[in-house]
């Protein structure tokens, strides 16, 4: 009985996020170009790198976890701009006279992009372990996709967020890259050496550091032995934190018109 009330309410979220995701697959070229424009920039840092000679840095080595952390917080980006959209052209309203709650309406949403970045992220992936001989296997791979999940719904609530205090959706694209850039840079863009004191002290804090954290050691003993970085507790409760207190505020401040 409780699993039949649990899953009843969860119903219209799931045949939301299968529309919508019905919907992308209909537009193949958009589908297209939306997965593998993170391949498109990994494969173009590794044409301009070309290969390393030994004992030099190899910067498609460097760039990959980083490439793949980009790929999971861009898509609350795609998600902001659409609820935007839809409040602009009216879809809530329209929605409002449906039986479907435009709470679950939102959650599908977020569920369809979700699935979207990690597809884009997998792609990666792929790429890493076919021309880039990144080894995997079963459990690392288990483990690299739920660190993935993790961090796509920590930055879609974050996009939530934006969209619930945005306007326009030209703003709500700007505020997100504004807020995003920074922290990105922060959060292992840069090396925490060359910051300034001040900003050391508020780097470990940030969703950013945290996914880059558990994605840094990517390249081998996360998917290759299925190993976690040290204290992996504190980046994945900190992230589970961010996704309940960004979709909290972003249910507290949203507007449907």
């Amino acid at each position: 009985m409780l699993t039949k009330t649990l899953v009843v309410p969860a119903r219209p979220t799931l045949q939301v996020a299968q529309a919508l995701i019905r919907a992308s697959l209909n537009d193949r070229r958009g589908l297209l170009t939306t997965l593998f424009t993170p391949l498109f920039m990994l494969v173009l840092f590794w044409v301009v790198g070309g290969r390393a000679e030994p004992g030099e840095p190899d910067l498609v080595t460097f760039i990959f976890p980083a490439i793949v952390g980009l790929t999971v917080m861009l898509g609350g980006q795609t998600a902001a701009t659409r609820i935007v959209n839809w409040r602009e052209q009216g879809v809530f309203q329209r929605l409002a006279v449906t039986p479907t709650p435009l709470g679950q309406v939102v959650l599908g949403l977020g569920l369809a992009q979700a699935a979207v970045s990690v597809a884009q992220a997998l792609i990666v992936l792929l790429f890493g372990v076919g021309v880039l001989g990144l080894a995997v296997d079963g459990r690392g791979a288990l483990l690299g996709a739920g660190v993935l999940a993790l961090g796509v719904f920590a930055f879609i609530a974050f996009g939530c967020l934006v969209a619930s205090l945005a306007r326009k959706a030209d703003l709500a694209n700007a505020a997100f890259t504004f807020t995003l850039l920074p922290m990105f840079f922060l959060g292992g863009g840069f090396p925490a050496e060359i910051l300034p004191p001040a900003l050391r002290a508020i780097s470990p804090w940030l969703p950013t550091t945290m996914l880059n954290s558990l994605l840094s050691p990517l390249l081998s003993p996360l998917l290759a032995g299925g190993a976690l970085p040290a204290a992996p507790w504190w980046p994945v409760l900190g992230l589970l934190a961010y996704t309940l207190a960004f979709a909290g505020l972003a249910a507290w401040r949203f507007r449907w018109e």
